[in-house]
């Protein structure tokens, strides 16, 4: 074999080994370029993934955040509606002085402990009234009472309220209940 062959022989091998060496390199730069690629896939979907659960838990978050506050308004609407409707019932009690009012008037000193009271509060309208009940007692006209009677022991250590703005307080909160439904079924 000459130089020339020897040389030539060469040169083929040489590129074979080149040729061999590129699919080679290209076959690994393919796998890795595939890898990474996987790789990035696994990391997007990861990525999505936590995005779509911390998307939720936010909902979630903000869905709850969102009916607590309208509890809180309803609440603090009903208790404003209730509020009204218990100074509207304060103002309602006038109105049960009627023509039967002597008759409830009787009815509610008739509930009363017997004692011998020595002050006995009531709206001015029933001074007389309370006079002929309680003749032995100092009456003071109280322009806050709208009906009823407070009276007071001597030195009030005892005292009883049985007027309608007390026994309206005593109930208020069970008559709320009833009221406030009714209002609101109106609405």
């Amino acid at each position: 074999m000459g130089y020339q062959e020897l040389i030539a022989s060469l040169r083929r091998e040489g590129e074979e080994k080149a040729d061999e060496i590129r699919r080679t390199a290209s076959a690994e730069a393919d796998r890795i370029k595939e890898e990474f690629a996987a790789e990035m896939q696994l990391l997007r979907d990861s990525y999505a993934r936590r995005r779509a659960e911390a998307v939720a838990a936010e909902e979630v978050r903000l869905l709850a955040d969102s009916r607590l506050q309208a509890e809180r308004i309803r609440l603090n609407a009903q208790a404003a509606l209730v509020e009204r409707l218990y100074g509207v019932a304060q103002d309602s009690l006038a109105e049960l002085r009627d023509e039967r009012y002597a008759g409830q008037f009787a009815l509610l000193v008739g509930e009363l402990l017997p004692c011998a009271w020595k002050t006995v509060r009531v709206n001015p309208a029933d001074a007389a009234l309370a006079r002929s009940h309680f003749p032995d007692a100092r009456i003071e006209p109280d322009s806050a009472i709208s009906g009823g009677v407070r009276v007071s022991d001597e030195g009030e250590r005892l005292t009883i309220d049985n007027t309608f703005e007390k026994r309206l307080e005593r109930c208020w909160a069970e008559l709320a209940v009833n009221v406030t439904a009714k209002v609101l079924r109106l609405v």
